[in-house]
């Protein structure tokens, strides 16, 4: 006996025909034809004819015992005709709750194009101090603790947070702060030296002589023991050799555009130089080329800089000066001659000896330069051109060239008697621009350029005898004993003098917000911090008869005490903020 009902689906209502004794699978093909619902996704509910939902094996038949299925009867229809698209896990949709904490940082630097996190904070990514943006900073750490078997140091989402506090306000922020708010926030912004990080095994017995920051960001030491290490993100990456025992001094190239295609991670990014011999380096750390001292010598002190001789060729100059490292026999002519053979062979040793002398005295009186452009390149081989270079014009009375610094396409070489300063940008030849002399002897420890025309150079007197002054030079006057001496390299002047060390300044750091950093030697034991009031007033210009003024008021800084050299950690991601690292010892300490 066939009964009509009526199915009800959602907001559809369908009419079909069933008659007693029907099975549910028998249904379910029915409904199955006029929804296209199929059976395995279909609940059949009709509380009159079967209780809860309709399986297949069930017979249709009313639930009072009755003859027939009554009129009227409503089936309720649950189940959805859309067929499922398969799709590659890659084009599924991801929930934040099953991605990884590494998956949830990509995502959130792809979709970072600000330059601010997800809260709208500004990002400071300083290389080799930082961990990268996001995962990686939260460290789950609330004191200083290892972050390997090299590297001590706070936790990153603590030094996050003071890097954040020194930036620099923004104008609409000034606009919205009160004077003294804004005072607040500039006095943050000043380098407080507090140590965050501490790089290197503090039981080595090799002491860190020199350090350098790549252009990509990485910091590379030198030690004393001729090992050459990369750090990057709080850890150290690489750990070459020198070509020889000890480094000395790291430089570092200026980055060159040749704009033929060339790689620059093929070309020299950093020099090494100690023991007899400079190396050239990759970023990556591979080395390319191995220059050799005259033998007897080693580097004394090594610069880099540019030679802008027009638009469409500039060339990147490396400079070294050498002193004497052979050591002489005190006792080779102790005994006196028994007969005329003896005395004659012992004259031609003394001239021998006299002869080498003599050599290895000229090589110290003459600057090496080696020179290169980018755009010249023999198989992917940096080709150098060498040429020497005599500072003083009375070549057998000259002394012996102590420090070299690059000022601006001027190699500027200092000496105990004064400065020569050799213009770069002619014709690829230096020739000499200036002669500075001092009224004394001196000793230069170090040089260090600042803005526009000023140079800053430790000096520290050696006698206090006039020496006489050359005819092609300008005299420079030494009122103290030892001090930082601010030079302008064009009108030839000693504009002031900063005295606030107890002994010889050996390292001298300009820093981008305009203050300058002074450290002192080991009887010392600090560095100083001169702000930029003073240096404004250091490098204020004065009449020809006014006396130097000297400035002895910096002020001191916590950390990090006695160090051989002092570096600038710049922030990546474009602001303002910095970090120092300091070679103290067998370690690098990070300063904030």
């Amino acid at each position: 006996m066939s009964t009509p009902i009526l199915l009800k689906w959602g907001k559809k209502s369908l009419n079909l025909t069933i008659h007693q004794g029907m099975t549910g699978s028998d249904l379910k093909q029915i409904i199955q034809s006029l929804t296209n619902v199929p059976p395995t996704r279909q609940k059949i509910l009709c509380p009159k004819l079967w209780k809860g939902a309709l399986k297949d094996t069930d017979v249709i038949a009313p639930n009072n015992g009755d003859d027939g299925i009554p009129d009227n009867i409503k089936i309720t229809l649950i189940g959805t005709a859309d067929k499922l698209i398969e799709k590659s896990i890659d084009e599924r949709p991801r929930f934040v709750e099953d991605m990884s904490e590494e998956e949830i940082w990509r995502l959130n630097q792809t979709n970072n194009n600000r330059g601010h996190d997800n809260d709208d904070n500004p990002i400071i990514d300083i290389i080799a101090l930082q961990k990268e943006h996001g995962m990686q900073r939260v460290d789950g750490k609330m004191e200083m603790y290892e972050y390997n078997r090299l590297v001590t140091g706070l936790p990153q989402h603590q030094i996050e947070d003071m890097l954040r506090q020194r930036m620099e306000p923004t104008e609409k922020e000034m606009e919205q702060t009160s004077i003294a708010v804004a005072a607040t926030n500039n006095a943050n912004s000043e380098l407080k030296g507090e140590l965050v990080m501490t790089m290197g095994l503090q039981l080595r017995r090799a002491y860190v002589n020199s350090i350098a920051v790549l252009d990509n960001g990485t910091l590379v030491s030198g030690l004393d023991d001729g090992h050459v290490q990369f750090w990057r993100r709080g850890e150290m990456i690489h750990d070459k050799r020198h070509t020889g025992g000890c480094v000395n001094e790291i430089v570092v190239f200026p980055s060159l555009s040749s704009g033929v295609g060339d790689d620059d991670d093929d070309r020299p990014a950093f020099a090494t130089a100690g023991d007899g011999s400079i190396c050239l380096w990759t970023r990556d750390g591979n080395q390319l080329l191995t220059l050799p001292c005259f033998p007897g010598t080693t580097v004394a002190s090594i610069t880099v800089g540019m030679s802008n001789n027009d638009e469409r060729d500039s060339s990147v100059y490396l400079a070294a000066c050498f002193r004497i490292t052979r050591q002489t026999d005190p006792n080779q002519f102790r005994l006196p001659p028994q007969n005329e053979s003896e005395r004659r062979r012992r004259e031609a040793a003394e001239m021998q000896e006299q002869m080498i002398q003599n050599q290895l005295m000229d090589v110290t009186r003459r600057v090496k330069v080696w020179m290169y452009n980018a755009s010249e390149s023999n198989n992917g081989r940096v080709m150098f051109r060498d040429e020497l270079i005599v500072p003083h014009d009375a070549e057998e009375r000259a002394p012996s060239t102590a420090k070299l610094v690059d000022m601006t396409s001027n190699l500027v070489c200092g000496d105990e008697t004064g400065l020569q300063i050799f213009d770069a940008t002619r014709g690829r030849r230096f020739q000499k621009k200036l002669s500075l002399q001092f009224q004394h002897l001196c000793d230069i420890e170090c040089m260090e350029p600042l803005h526009n025309e000023f140079l800053a150079v430790s000096i520290s007197k050696k006698s206090s005898v006039e020496i006489s002054i050359q005819s092609s030079a300008v005299r420079v006057q030494v009122p103290i004993a030892r001090g930082v001496y601010i030079f302008n390299t064009v009108s030839a002047t000693v504009r002031a003098v900063l005295d606030g060390h107890r002994d010889r300044v050996t390292c001298i750091r300009p820093l981008p917000d305009g203050t300058l950093l002074t450290a002192g030697g080991k009887f010392d034991a600090t560095v100083q911090l001169w702000n930029v009031e003073t240096l404004s007033k250091a490098t204020k210009s004065r009449d020809e008869g006014d006396e130097i003024t000297i400035f002895n008021e910096p002020k001191q800084m916590k950390q990090p005490g006695y160090v051989f050299d002092l570096k600038v950690l710049p922030d990546h991601s474009g602001s303002a903020v910095f970090a120092i690292a300091a070679a103290r010892y067998n370690t690098i300490n990070i300063l904030i």
